[in-house]
């Protein structure tokens, strides 16, 4: 049996929609009772519709019975959603040890990288190649006709976004990483491969330090008010080269919004841009090399430049905090509010076309996790499927069937501008759930119920290799040179004689 939790929750939403709808119905046949008992006591003809009126809103199958009735199999199927989500995640993590363990087995022999690789095209096209071979086995002349050519050569060429919509571009980034593995020599206890090849890689590179640089003239951006304003936050910290970003905004620039309310509380907003550099050790810090560093679950330099960012802010450690990053920004959010603990009061994480990292947020952190189900990007953790926990909310939206592209690029469907209409969908949503669900209340906490004032700081975060201090020469004393002194000779006297004092000179040619 195969269940689509995303489906389930859909159906939940719907149910409680029409619990609602029974609510108004109930509320209005009390209201038309009541008219109806008023209206009997000078006419006495309608007090048989009154008494219907009242008999209907009181029976077992009345709106009012229906309606909670209805909102307890709308719970329950919402917990049947959030069930299979965890029991899907479970399913993932252990096929993925599976393939890590089988990356190890085969790592120690001659074959084991070719037969792995040999698994990853196996698993990204084997479903072409056995069509290919019913047709034929069905019509030889057919399959072989130079005319289906183009055809087939069109199918292959929508093999990458047909194995990332599916879901199977995990599977093979998770065998191709165990294939690399085994010929770099990446082995370790951790049996995720692409975590354990990415940690492998990372550990290879050198170390970087951070610096801070304080934007002197940052933007005046509008205090957020739902998940569309927070991912639009972020959209707004890109520079000015992307669709979204603001014009001036350098590269890897961290934004910290300060939001004053009405009742003199402060809260903190932190918005992280994904990854603006293709290389690995460069001085702009957002770059492949921290995102491997990410993903192998290993120290970063951007996780740790944010921390020294929310620091220099200023935040205190009971005002609460937002984090929220597209792509590679996601994963710094997740890992800050991991090592955040105890020092700031991080409420709500947003991971928006995002993987995922091996840090998970400390209970009492409600996140929010947007993923397009065309997009690269969020499969390269080799996990595929809602991220599921208690406090969480997965949302996959399928651009093709909600609006978008019938069949986007990969740059579309990772586009932070998709992922901002995105979070509009989510806000339309919030609205069924119940008002202690985790991610409304933890809305609430930073956000607040009334617009607040904003004040916005931005930093740009620069890295450059880490230097050693040169080795201090040794300091070395030397004895201070004595000049010679004629020392006398000691005086030799016989045994019991008296040595003269003081003592008499010895002339040597006196006799």
């Amino acid at each position: 049996m195969l269940v689509d939790a995303a489906e389930l929750g859909v159906a939940a939403q719907r149910l409680r929609g029409a619990g609602d709808g029974l609510d108004v119905a109930d509320a209005r046949l009390r209201a038309a009772a009541w008219h109806a008992a008023t209206l009997a006591t000078d006419v006495p003809q309608v007090r048989p519709l009154a008494d219907a009126l009242d008999a209907l809103r009181r029976a077992a199958w009345g709106p009012a019975r229906l309606a909670r009735d209805v909102a307890d199999l709308a719970t329950r199927t919402r917990d049947a959603a959030g069930a299979y989500d965890l029991a899907e995640t479970d399913a993932q993590a252990r096929w993925t040890r599976v393939v890590g363990g089988l990356g190890l087995v085969l790592g120690a022999g001659p074959v084991g990288a070719a037969v792995l690789s040999s698994a990853a095209f196996g698993v990204a096209v084997g479903d072409l190649l056995l069509d290919e071979a019913r047709q034929l086995a069905v019509d030889p002349w057919g399959a072989m006709s130079p005319a289906g050519l183009p055809e087939d050569l069109e199918r292959l060429a929508a093999v990458p976004q047909r194995v990332v919509a599916d879901g199977r571009g995990a599977l093979v980034l998770q065998l191709l990483a165990a294939a690399l593995g085994s010929m770099t020599g990446a082995f370790a206890p951790e049996l995720d491969p692409v975590r354990r090849f990415s940690a492998h890689v990372a550990g290879l590179l050198p170390a970087r330090d951070v610096r801070l640089v304080p934007r002197t003239d940052p933007p005046d951006l509008p205090a957020p008010r739902g998940v569309e304003d927070l991912v639009d936050l972020v959209a707004r910290t890109y520079d000015e080269d992307t669709a979204t970003g603001e014009p001036g905004t350098p590269l890897a620039t961290v934004t910290v919004q300060r939001l004053d309310h009405a009742d003199g509380t402060r809260s903190w907003v932190v918005a992280i841009p994904g990854t603006r550099a293709a290389g690995l050790t460069g001085d702009v810090p957002t770059d492949n090399g921290t995102n491997l560093a990410l993903e192998g679950g290993v120290p970063d330099v951007m996780s740790r430049a944010v921390l020294a960012a929310m620091a220099e802010a200023g935040i205190g450690a009971d005002e609460p905090v937002a984090l929220v990053g597209h792509s590679q920004g996601g994963m710094v959010a997740a890992n800050v509010a991991a090592a955040a603990v105890g020092t700031y009061a991080v409420r709500l994480v947003v991971t928006v076309g995002s993987p995922d990292v091996p840090a998970a947020p400390p209970p009492g952190v409600a996140t929010v996790t947007l993923r397009h189900r065309e997009d690269a990007v969020t499969l390269l953790d080799g996990k595929v499927g809602e991220r599921g926990g208690p406090g969480a909310l997965s949302v996959v939206r399928d651009l093709a069937a909600t609006g978008g592209a019938a069949r986007p690029s990969f740059s579309e469907a990772h586009a932070v501008a998709g992922y901002v209409r995105t979070g509009a969908m989510v806000d339309d949503a919030l609205g069924d759930l119940p008002a202690d669900d985790p991610v409304r209340r933890a809305l609430t906490d930073v956000l607040g119920r009334t617009p607040a004032g904003a004040a916005t700081t931005q930093t740009t975060v620069t890295a450059a290799p880490l230097v050693a201090p040169e080795p201090v020469a040794p300091v070395v004393v030397r004895p201070r040179e004595v000049a010679p002194s004629v020392v006398p000779p000691p005086v030799v006297l016989p045994l019991g004689a008296r040595a003269p004092w003081p003592p008499e000179p010895r002339v040597p040619w006196a006799r």
